[in-house]
């Protein structure tokens, strides 16, 4: 039996709910084989028409490095009809070194992986099922970058994977009722975090790990796995206060650690970091628009997702916090900017009642 073998029954029965004959792409980087491999077993073991897709790193990373921007990012006709012709889509994504992106360059980065913009709306308009497999950002080179332990790490994503999105629904409907509600939401920790942003009765969104016909309504067709998610838009233009951030940044490869935000007049007054803050500061410079406006409040409801890794958001009564452009949930900021890090023992409530007691789901 393979060690991924529930992972892939699990997206490609509870997540994607693949019928029999469907078409299905499976995409994967080199280090993700094994497991784009138990995929295309389980979807032909369900009947489904599973093809392949593979990005070789190494060829990759020379082409990045050795030919103009204009070569880079292109897709052509041939794969565009594939998608369009696709009923669900798995990506295990890579690369493994996130950390070449310094040596390449942001600008031929952003070249190669152009195409991403257009692959999202062609996806939506055809109604794909698609699940983001984080599986695949747990590599060798990854963890060596941050520190992490690579095997606990993997355990981490496969335990909080395996959890029934039924378990994740029952959990995040009673988060998602209360960031619904028109009222002031408070953020409290030991730290010295003192905040607060006004709620207005905007939709509160859930990331249950499931594709259902509503989300792909809404065009939100591509699930994260594993899933665990609560979110809401407050009024962007209502924070106040102070949040010190005590789980770091990760940025290609570094910490940015120490973050602390400082909001006046609901505006972002003041920020820091106390290690690479020039990592975000090369971002804030550059940015317009809506840079300073709170963009969106996020709890953990995974009750198998631990802090400590790259998917802090879904562990269980983390708090997370963002700033900037906040578009992709629902806001209405405008601008290229954006910055967010977690609480991991945050008190957070809605009118007084409390949401998130010292890091712990209190509903």
């Amino acid at each position: 039996m393979s060690e991924y073998e529930s992972l892939a029954k699990n997206v490609i029965k509870k997540t994607l709910h693949v019928k029999p004959k469907e078409n299905v792409i499976v995409e994967s980087w080199n280090h993700g084989l094994q497991v784009a491999a138990e995929f295309v077993y389980q979807l032909r073991a369900a009947g489904a028409r599973p093809m392949f897709l593979f990005e070789d790193e190494a060829t990759a990373w020379r082409s990045i490095a050795t030919l103009p921007k204009s070569k880079l990012g292109h897709v052509g006709s041939h794969e565009w009809k594939a998608v369009g012709e696709a009923d669900a889509y798995v990506f295990i994504p890579g690369p493994a070194d996130i950390s070449k992106v310094r040596e390449v360059g942001s600008e031929k980065w952003s070249a190669f992986t152009g195409y991403n913009s257009d692959w999202y709306k062609r996806a939506k308009k055809n109604r794909l099922r698609g699940a983001r497999i984080a599986l695949g950002y747990a590599t060798k080179q990854r963890a060596d970058a941050y520190g992490f332990d690579l095997d606990a790490w993997r355990s981490m994503l496969l335990d909080a994977s395996s959890v029934d999105p039924s378990e994740i629904l029952r959990r995040g409907r009673k988060v998602q009722a209360a960031l619904a509600k028109k009222g002031r939401l408070e953020i409290s920790a030991p730290n010295g975090t003192r905040f607060s942003c006004d709620l207005v009765g905007r939709e509160a969104g859930i990331e249950d790990g499931v594709v259902s016909e509503e989300d792909l309504d809404d065009g939100e067709n591509v699930a994260n796995i594993p899933a665990g998610e609560a979110y809401v838009v407050p009024d962007e233009k209502s924070a106040e206060g102070t949040i010190v951030f005590d789980r770091p940044l990760a940025y290609l490869g570094r910490w940015v650690r120490g973050i602390s935000l400082a909001f006046d007049g609901g505006r972002l007054a003041k920020w820091s970091a106390t290690e690479n803050a020039d990592l975000i500061q090369k971002q804030w410079d550059a940015a317009k628009g809506d840079r300073d406006r709170l963009g969106y409040v996020d709890i953990g409801v995974n009750p198998r997702g631990r802090q400590g890794f790259l998917q802090d958001v879904i562990a269980a009564g983390n708090v997370y916090v963002a700033v900037g452009d906040n578009e992709e949930a629902g806001g209405k900021n405008k601008t290229d900017f954006f910055l967010g890090s977690s609480l991991s023992n945050a008190t957070v409530t809605v009118n007084g009642k409390p949401i998130v007691t010292d890091g712990a789901l209190a509903l």
